[in-house]
């Protein structure tokens, strides 16, 4: 019953992370992979994935505006 459980974490984790990639601009792969290894241990790299992507477009000197 415990093995059944992790596993449909794993999978919701691995479909949050993907969806997530897919919004950012992300690679979606990589990060569903990450999520159903990891779980939710990877949402802090994901964060500064994020972040760089950002300023690596818009560049740091740059304001955005987050809805």
């Amino acid at each position: 019953m415990m093995l059944l459980v992790l596993v449909v974490l794993a999978i919701v984790f691995s479909v949050f992370f993907y969806c997530q990639a897919i919004s950012s601009g992300l690679g979606a792969k990589r990060w569903a992979t990450a999520g159903l290894v990891f779980g939710p241990f990877v949402w802090p790299m994901f964060c500064m994935k994020k972040r760089v992507k950002t300023y690596q477009r818009f560049g740091f000197d740059c304001l955005l505006f987050s809805a």
